[in-house]
């Protein structure tokens, strides 16, 4: 987490994902059914437990999971009916079997505990299938260049502007005289004040740049590449972690962005869901929120829907947070998009010839 990216890449996914809309569905005669506002859904999007809000818990358990590699919840309840989620710490928890081939938790604090009385978030794992796989310990070669960049940077930014020289001289010098240079140099050049002083050449002495700069070397794309790795190691396009225009980014992009996360609420949400609810129920990520794009790409994309007929004034108010109004639950299709007859029709239903085809034709 010392590396800006992969703190980065940890804050913002598990940001992104603590912050969407947890919804309960239902299937029920052909169709899944919204279940809406009950005691699981509320500690998913409104309060986890008495010490926790649904945001920070979620948050926590995401944080942990891609740092580690596994995140553990205890699901607490009260005559078989859910209470609260409690927070496990990672290193406290160890996942064991039985002699039958059954598994079971066993934590530090509440002891033995059944697999389903625990939501236990893990990344993907080539190795064991029960047990995630930190992406920071198996990219141990990546964020190591990544490191190393770092300090490389930290070291150039002390003599800035100016790569290593080399100062010749007409006349031969000792090892001492060498050494005084040489010190005298770094000690008067290094540091950003050591921009503003000259270096002057006496007795024929002459000045060259054998080494280059920060601005000139290949550092900065080295480190640029090193944060693209990162962000393939968390499974996220590069942008989001490198940003050179700064910029909102395109519709394309966060749909791009919300594709990959797909990857960790389609495991999650089925740990979640089967965890609380079981059989003919699961549970989604909305991820809407992230597929706005920009403002104005926002409301074209809005217009565009009430003119289609695929969403009504009230709908698109409710995903921006607004209240409805009035008459905002009619379907509004464009002229455009209304079947062509071919002319006007009376009340029955019959065609009424039109009078400017009857003119052409006469």
């Amino acid at each position: 987490m010392r590396l800006p990216a992969v703190r980065r890449a940890v804050n913002v996914i598990s940001g992104d994902l603590a912050r969407m809309p947890v919804k309960a569905y239902q299937y029920q005669v052909d169709e899944w059914i919204d279940v809406g506002r009950d005691p699981i859904t509320i500690a998913l999007n409104e309060q986890a437990s008495e010490y926790h809000t649904a945001t920070e818990w979620k948050r926590w358990a995401f944080s942990q999971t891609l740092l580690w590699g596994n995140s553990f919840t205890l699901i607490s309840r009260r005559a078989n009916s859910f209470d609260q989620f409690i927070p496990l710490n990672h290193a406290d928890v160890q996942m064991n079997r039985n002699t039958d081939g059954s598994y079971f938790y066993l934590t530090s604090e509440y002891g033995e505990v059944s697999p389903a009385d625990v939501i236990h978030l893990k990344m993907p794992s080539s190795i064991r299938q029960l047990w995630g796989d930190s992406p920071i310990a198996e990219a141990a070669r990546t964020l190591s260049l990544s490191s190393s960049l770092e300090t490389a940077g930290l070291q150039q930014y002390r003599m800035p502007g100016m790569g290593k020289i080399a100062i010749q001289t007409q006349e031969s010098l000792g090892a001492e005289s060498v050494r005084k240079m040489a010190l005298a140099y770094s000690t008067g050049h290094s540091g950003p004040e050591g921009m503003l002083r000259p270096i002057i050449a006496q007795n024929g002495a002459s000045v060259h740049q054998v080494g280059k700069s920060l601005v000139d070397q290949d550092w900065i794309s080295g480190r640029k590449q090193a944060i693209e790795d990162i962000a393939r190691v968390f499974g996220i396009p590069p942008y989001i972690l490198f940003s050179e225009s700064g910029a909102a980014f395109t519709s394309e992009q966060s749909r791009m962005y919300a594709d990959s996360l797909a990857t960790y609420t389609d495991a999650w949400s089925s740990e979640i869901s089967s965890k609380l609810y079981g059989d003919n129920h699961k549970i989604k990520f909305d991820t809407t929120s992230l597929l706005r794009g920009s403002f104005n790409e926002s409301m074209q994309a809005y217009k565009e829907a009430i003119q289609l007929g695929v969403m009504t004034p009230n709908e698109v108010r409710a995903e921006l947070g607004m209240a409805p109004i009035d008459g905002g639950d009619s379907m509004f299709v464009g002229p455009n998009m209304e079947e062509k007859t071919g002319g006007a029709q009376d009340e029955a239903g019959t065609q009424i010839p039109d009078d400017d085809n009857d003119d052409q034709s006469e």
